[in-house]
């Protein structure tokens, strides 16, 4: 089992690096690499693309020895393409079944993360929050074929459909950030995501 990151986009809502932002006085994409490394998989993966430079020299560079397991950084050059490519990228990369994160999804549960480790099998699996399916999304083996003919920004929502549905009664599972009035502080004005 690989933990996977996804962290390729450009984050223009944002108008800077995204996934160095501060939130709670750590970079976003912090909350989720510490998540994954929390967890008992065989290896971390993560897709960079837009950014690869400034996260691999501001934030990988330093972590370093202090890793649990090494982190495998994989850059998708074609990350302008969307989430789909960052995917087939990761399906490049990984024979088994994967957990996938979303690299601006700091408040994801590491119970839930757990919830769905521990149910993975032959179908897909995710957490859902109001009927809303969210992360991290177990995706198995068999569904590599499917992902290595991914592209473009539709991801595998089209591939989960006997998707097993976890009811978590969090909204990290649905929350992400993508504007600055994401962030902690304006989130809480409108409400869960």
């Amino acid at each position: 089992m690989t933990g996977v990151v996804l962290a390729a986009g450009e984050g223009r809502r944002m108008g800077r690096p995204k996934l160095l932002v501060p939130v709670e006085g750590r970079p976003l994409l912090s909350w989720v690499v510490d998540l994954v490394e929390r967890l008992p998989v065989d290896e971390r993966l993560i897709v960079l693309g837009a950014e690869a430079t400034a996260i691999r020299e501001a934030f990988f560079s330093s972590r370093g020895e202090g890793a649990h397991l090494p982190w495998h950084l994989v850059v998708n050059e074609d990350w302008h393409d969307g989430m789909g490519s960052s995917l087939r990228r990761a399906a490049e990369a990984v024979a088994g079944g994967m957990l996938v994160f979303l690299g601006d999804m700091p408040w994801v549960p590491e119970a839930a993360a757990r919830a769905v480790l521990g149910r993975a099998g032959d179908r897909p699996v995710a957490p859902a929050y109001r009927g809303r399916r969210g992360f991290p999304v177990y995706l198995p083996p068999s569904l590599r074929p499917a992902l290595l003919q991914l592209s473009g920004d539709r991801g595998a929502r089209g591939l989960v459909g006997d998707c097993e549905v976890i009811p978590w009664d969090d909204p990290g599972v649905v929350r992400d950030v993508d504007a600055p009035e994401d962030l902690p502080g304006r989130v809480r004005d409108r409400g869960p995501a």
